[in-house]
């Protein structure tokens, strides 16, 4: 019986540590809907979902990152 509990608490003990730890956030940078580039938020982990995706940011004309001189529409989203 103590094996089953001790195997038991083990198991309960990974599955809290799994659910427990925080995600990165990879945002991606999307220039006339196509995907340009993608950053990762390096040792910053989230645990809360919404806190990366409200990084994301709607559709806008600006400036090309790969381009230079060119404005294009741009679109981030984080997830």
């Amino acid at each position: 019986m103590k094996k089953v509990f001790g195997i038991c608490a083990l198991v309960l003990a990974g599955v809290m540590i799994f659910a427990s730890c925080g995600k990165k956030c990879v945002c991606t940078r999307y220039e006339d809907g196509k995907k340009v580039m993608a950053r990762e938020s390096g040792d910053v982990r989230y645990f809360d979902k919404d806190a990366c995706t409200n990084q994301s940011v709607d559709k806008y004309h600006g400036p090309s990152a790969v381009v230079a001189g060119k404005d294009v529409d741009v679109e981030i989203k984080c997830k």
